[in-house]
Order: C-alpha cells, then sequence, then structure tokens
C-alpha cells in the first residue's frame, strides 16, 4: 500500500466516522407509557418496562399482564464536510419489547414476577460526505451508517419489604448487533497528484454483543403520593465478536490496482461501570408528576480482553470521554379514561474524541421532548403510544454533525387474573 493511500485512509476515517465504541454511548428508551413521560419511570416502574427502569415498582402491579411494544425511529444527519452540505436519513421499525407480570397472593404485601425481552438501545445513524478535503487535496463523496439495536432477555421479580416499602431484581442476558457500511470515492479533480486518479475504498464491519447483567432496585411511596425510587445496574464484561472486511481500488492515468477484499475476524471485551439512578415522584389524584437522574461514568470503562489482531475502537476511556449525568422529568394527567403525558429529558454527548481520533466539541446536547397518550378498554385492555423528538449538534475534524431524531413508542397491556390474585387493578 502506498505512502499516499495510508494517509488517505487514516484521513478519511477521522473525518467521515468517529471512533467511539457505539455499544456505550446513546439512550433509546424502552415503554410507551414511560416514554411519553420522558422516561421519568424509576420512581413508578408499575408495567412490564419497569424491569428496565425500576424493577421493585412490579410490586405495584395487582393483576396479571402480558405486554407488547413495537418501536420506529427515524435518524437524519445535516452534516457539512469542509462547508460542504449533505443529509443523510435512517430509520427502522422493530418490536421493542413483549413480556408477562404474574402477581401472587401472600398473606401479607406483594410478590409479583416478571419476564421477557426488552430492546432500549437503536445505533442506527449516518451521515454522507460530498466535499473537497483540503488536507490531501481530493474531492470525496461517500457514505458511513451503523444499523443495529441492543436489547435483554430478562427474568425477575419484585416483593414488599414493608407497607410502604418494595425491593426487586432483574437479570439480563444482553444480545444485539450492529452492521457498519463505509465507502469513500476520492477523486482528484485539480489534478494536484501526479498519475493519480481516482481512489475508491469501502469498509465494513459486523460486530456481535453478548453479556450477563443485573440490576436492584428499591421504591418508597408515601401515603401524601411522594415516591422515591433507587436502582444500581451491573453487567459482566460485554463481549464484542467482530467480522471486517475492507478493498481498495487505485486508478491512474495508464491503468488501475485492484486489492483483493481482505476479511478479518476477532473479538474483545468492555467492563461496562456501574450505572445509578434516582428518580423522585408524586402522585395526587388525576396528577403524577416524576425527576430522574441516571449516573454512569463511561471514563471508567476498560478493555478486559484486548483483539488479537484489530486495533480497539478508543484508546483511553478517560480521555475520550467525559463524566455527564441523564436527566429525565415528566407528568401524566388522568382524564376519565385517557392519560395525557408530557416530559423531557437530556441525555449529554459524552464522547468527546481526542487521541487517536479528532477533538469533538459539543455545540448543543442531545435533548428530546416527548408527548404521550394512553387509554384502557373495558379495563381489560390498556393501548398507549409515544413520541420523542430529539437532538443535538457537533464539530468533529473538519465536519459538523446537525442531528435530528423521532422516535415513536406503540404498546398493548392485556390485564388477566392470575390465580389466587385480587381482581382489582
Amino acid at each position: 500500500m502506498s505512502v499516499l493511500r495510508i494517509l488517505l485512509v487514516i484521513v478519511s476515517l477521522s473525518g467521515m466516522a468517529n471512533a467511539q465504541e457505539i455499544v456505550l454511548e446513546g439512550f433509546s428508551g424502552i415503554g410507551s407509557r414511560a416514554m411519553g413521560m420522558g422516561g421519568a419511570f424509576v420512581s413508578i416502574g408499575d408495567d412490564f418496562s419497569g424491569m428496565f427502569w425500576n424493577p421493585a415498582g412490579l410490586a405495584r402491579v395487582k393483576r396479571g399482564t402480558v405486554y407488547w411494544e413495537a418501536t420506529h425511529g427515524r435518524f437524519e444527519n445535516q452534516s457539512q464536510f469542509f462547508g460542504a452540505p449533505s443529509r443523510y436519513e435512517v430509520s427502522s421499525t422493530r418490536i421493542g419489547a413483549l413480556g408477562v407480570v404474574i402477581p401472587y397472593q401472600v398473606y401479607q404485601g406483594s410478590l409479583v414476577f416478571a419476564g421477557g425481552f426488552g430492546r432500549n438501545r437503536d445505533f442506527d445513524n449516518g451521515l454522507e460526505v460530498s466535499g473537497y478535503d483540503t488536507t490531501v487535496d481530493f474531492n470525496k463523496v461517500g457514505f458511513s451508517e451503523d444499523r443495529g439495536a441492543l436489547g435483554a432477555w430478562t427474568l425477575g421479580g419484585a416483593v414488599d419489604l414493608a407497607p410502604n416499602l418494595s425491593a426487586g431484581i432483574s437479570v439480563y442476558r444482553w444480545r444485539g448487533s450492529n452492521r457498519f457500511s463505509q465507502e469513500l470515492t476520492s477523486d482528484d479533480i485539480q489534478n494536484t497528484h501526479a498519475d493519480t486518479v481516482r481512489l475508491y475504498q469501502r469498509f465494513g464491519s459486523q460486530d456481535r454483543y453478548s453479556a450477563w447483567g443485573g440490576q436492584g432496585g428499591l421504591l418508597y411511596w408515601h401515603p401524601s403520593g411522594f415516591r422515591l425510587g433507587l436502582t444500581v445496574a451491573a453487567t459482566t464484561p460485554l463481549r464484542v465478536s467482530s467480522n471486517l472486511e475492507d478493498e481498495f481500488e487505485d486508478v491512474f492515468d495508464n491503468g488501475s490496482d485492484v486489492y483483493p477484499t481482505e476479511r478479518y475476524t476477532d473479538w474483545y471485551k468492555i467492563q461496562y461501570p456501574l450505572t445509578f439512578a434516582l428518580g423522585v415522584g408524586f402522585v395526587r389524584g388525576p396528577w403524577t408528576v416524576a425527576w430522574d437522574m441516571h449516573y454512569g461514568d463511561l471514563k471508567a470503562a476498560t478493555y478486559d480482553v484486548l483483539p488479537l489482531s484489530l486495533a480497539p475502537n478508543v484508546d483511553d476511556f478517560r480521555r475520550q470521554y467525559r463524566d455527564a449525568l441523564r436527566v429525565h422529568l415528566g407528568s401524566e394527567y388522568l382524564f376519565r379514561a385517557v392519560a395525557f403525558r408530557a416530559g423531557y429529558y437530556r441525555d449529554p454527548v459524552r464522547y468527546i474524541g481526542g487521541g487517536s481520533g479528532p477533538d469533538v466539541r459539543i455545540e448543543s446536547e442531545r435533548d428530546a421532548w416527548t408527548v404521550g397518550l394512553g387509554s384502557k378498554l373495558e379495563n381489560a385492555v390498556g393501548l398507549d403510544v409515544a413520541a420523542v423528538i430529539g437532538g443535538y449538534r457537533v464539530f468533529e475534524g473538519n465536519r459538523e454533525d446537525r442531528v435530528r431524531t423521532v422516535r415513536v413508542f406503540a404498546s398493548a397491556t392485556f390485564w388477566f387474573d392470575a390465580s389466587g390474585t385480587d381482581n382489582g387493578q
């Protein structure tokens, strides 16, 4: 490979795709009711999605339930590369969750078990490049795209420890995948390079993720309507299995060179840090209001096992990530049989680059506004929908990304009377 090719590959990678571990960044959410309330659900957690927010909230479930949820997401990136604007969209529709919650009658208090599947992270994103790169004097046209998601099979339950205090636990088997694609054509439109006309490169990788994890939670509620939730979540090292391939073609004035496709297979492990969450809520009459904060220091993440032949995506978590809190605010108003919901959350961009990649300047944080509706039909079926609209703006190297995202959640809850349980909801 020529010196020009090596230089071009390095600059192209830094100009198109950042070097972060995609599995660590970002929040997508789960639960139509929860997301309608801005994700402020740690002090509530009283449906199947509580397995991911705060399993202690399951103790408030009085009837057996079957929960089903679908999600639709759209990602739009209006980027600029060396001042040239471009636009890229990615959309997807997936099963968001499927689970069952079964309460058991006990002498005093509550005992509830639950299990199922939930998908709470989407990786879908991309960008398009079309502009003249003055660093290497080539006109570049191409794209970079990620498509994938992360979810978990989960089992857990909750029990009352005291008249106004419950505890819960969830055990997860995380599974997910992401397919990364990148194509770039570099043309010497100004005849700057002797003999070189065009350079083409394509990279692709398929990453698969797996890990065991667990979350424990407490929930306290007072007769006045005050509620307080607390959770701690941990995971064993996240295993990443990678299959990567690349190919190149160089066109010169007097011919061309086609490099055969190269394929690599490797794996490594990332130790994800402990995550803590605190939720405060208040329920009075038809009103519910809640506030949550989530904290997990990605600077404390480490590579437990390094890949043998592929360089890790991140050189130093301590330098390339920043400390940040994710904050949620939400409310719900029940009018007859219809619940109206609204909320907001801020999920700060934690990747700040540096090291082997360019620095990232955060112009506006990752914010989202949410709305939702819910209704019960004959006290046997509940239908809920939520919409989440968010975005952020960052500068990375020679590129500006102005991202807008839209996510729609739709769910159905079916209630049934489990053996030996009360009939009231």
